[in-house]
C-alpha cells in the first residue's frame, strides 16, 4: 500500500497509508484532527521490511559515516613481512 504525505497547518507533515484507488486529497491530522492537504513528494520505494531492504539501509548508512578502524580485525592473520635481500647486487637494481 502506498504511503502519502500530508501537511497540517498547525502540526506539520505526517505520512498515511491509503490504497491507490481511494487516496484522498485531504485527511485528518492524527495530532489535532484538523483537515490536512496531501502534498506531492518523491515516491517511497524503499519502505519495505525485508532482509534485503535492511541490508541496503545499513550499507547506505555507512557511506556517510564509516566506522573508524584502529587496527586489523581480531582473529585475522596479518601478512608476513616481505623478506629483505642482503645481496649487494640487488642494491644496484633500479628502484620503482
Amino acid at each position: 500500500m502506498p504511503v502519502y504525505r500530508f501537511r497540517c497547518r498547525a502540526c506539520g507533515t505526517f505520512d498515511a497509508d491509503h490504497p491507490m484507488a481511494t487516496v484522498p486529497d485531504a485527511g485528518p491530522c492524527p495530532s489535532c484532527g484538523a483537515s490536512a492537504r496531501r502534498i506531492i513528494t518523491a515516491p517511497a520505494l524503499g519502505r519495505g521490511d525485508s532482509t534485503a531492504m535492511r541490508l541496503i539501509d545499513a550499507t547506505s548508512a555507512t557511506a556517510d559515516t564509516p566506522a573508524v578502524v584502529s587496527g586489523a580485525a581480531p582473529g585475522r592473520p596479518t601478512r608476513p613481512p616481505r623478506p629483505v635481500s642482503r645481496d649487494p647486487r640487488h642494491q644496484k637494481l633500479p628502484r620503482p
